[in-house]
């Protein structure tokens, strides 16, 4: 097939690159579609701070008539080289057909923009960090759905990416819960209350009244507690007031947690609705009457996604992490949940997968980054 491949340049070539998914995914049942809406201010260099500190490129894929039907994107966040002193860059938002020569091109596009800027190994797919949602490559498990902020993606993705040379870097697990009866299973609520008894910290609902301040405290613990982890990128102080912006409208506040020792913030735990649940049907549009049907279906969410649990290294092992899983179980059985997923976790964080085992929770999915030399 012919194709033409561009960088985006104006408003007319991205929304080119936002449609793509819709050729590429077509009618897939599993598919969730990002909100057009969200995905501009995402991309806007004034709206969105991450643009400050990182530099990215897009491209997009016209077959002979112009149809976009393919994309891709690449990323150097100048945050990320200072903090993990290696040489690496991203690449993400990709989207192509089942077409060998097309993704070698995309592939190739991503990888030449990165070496000239100096990059020695390509990492993804990110859009665009690790900080960022639908991360890495499904590539095991349970197909289906994806819940809030996870990837979907065709199978012959990976073998795409093997022919470029990309190899594995790290895989991530998603761990599912069940609890259609909304209780907390016998074993853990035995083995947690003598935890509970002689505990020395407290763990509660974050105050929204003082929401910027909750915000710093979380920032503080997030860029401590994560700093020694694979893949953590900081966030200053502009761009984590931005995602937590956007945080506030989606999350309630029993499903954002505070653990406190002699009155300091020790660790949080924040949960979210999955709103794909009702975002599904839209297919990516609030109007004429998504929102409509988005209000509607969001009152029947029954499920939820834990997507950042972090405890300050000193207060590791008493079990802060554990209490506040099982303070997360009992306000998410008040909303109406009968289940939720744990994810991303790292393939080799040993003590959060043995937590997460313990409780009976099931590593039912794994998605994966991928390495490609750029030397």
């Amino acid at each position: 097939m012919k194709f033409e491949i561009r960088l985006v340049k104006g408003k007319r070539d991205l929304e080119a690159f936002l449609r793509v998914p819709y050729h590429v995914y077509a009618d897939d049942p599993r598919v969730v579609f990002p909100l057009l809406t969200e995905q501009r201010k995402f991309f806007d260099r004034e709206h969105n701070p991450f643009h400050k500190h990182a530099e990215t490129e897009l491209w997009v894929a016209r077959d002979g008539a112009g149809r976009p039907i393919a994309r891709v994107g690449a990323c150097v966040d100048s945050y990320h080289l200072r903090h993990a002193g290696e040489s690496t860059g991203f690449f993400g938002f990709y989207e192509c057909p089942d077409q060998p020569d097309l993704a070698a091109d995309l592939l190739a596009a991503a990888a030449g923009w990165l070496r000239e800027r100096g990059i020695r190994t390509m990492r993804g797919p990110c859009n665009f960090t690790t900080n960022h949602d639908y991360l890495g490559l499904f590539v095991e498990g349970e197909a289906g759905r994806p819940v809030v902020g996870m990837p979907h993606n065709p199978a012959w993705y990976a073998a795409q990416f093997a022919t470029a040379g990309l190899v594995k870097s790290r895989d991530l697990f998603a761990w599912r819960i069940s609890a259609p009866d909304r209780r907390i299973p016998e074993r853990v609520r035995l083995a947690m209350e003598p935890l509970l008894a002689s505990a020395t910290f407290t763990v509660r609902p974050m105050n929204m009244r003082r929401f910027a301040k909750e915000a710093a405290l979380c920032r503080g613990i997030y860029n401590a507690a994560w700093s020694r982890n694979w893949g953590f990128i900081p966030m200053d102080d502009e761009e984590f007031a931005y995602a937590a912006k956007d945080m506030r409208k989606m999350v309630s506040p029993d499903l954002l947690l505070v653990a406190e020792a002699k009155g300091e913030a020790i660790g949080f735990c924040l949960t979210v609705p999955d709103f794909n649940q009702a975002l599904q049907p839209l297919r990516g549009r609030l109007l004429p009457l998504g929102w409509l049907t988005f209000i509607l279906r969001k009152r029947r969410i029954d499920y939820g996604r834990c997507l950042l649990l972090g405890v300050l290294p000193e207060y590791r092992g008493r079990g802060v992490d554990a209490v506040m899983i099982m303070r997360t179980f009992e306000a998410g059985f008040r909303l109406g949940f009968t289940g939720g997923e744990c994810s991303w976790v790292l393939e080799d964080n040993a003590p959060m997968n043995r937590i997460l085992e313990g409780i009976g929770a099931q590593m039912y999915r794994r998605y994966r980054i991928f390495d490609k030399p750029l030397t």
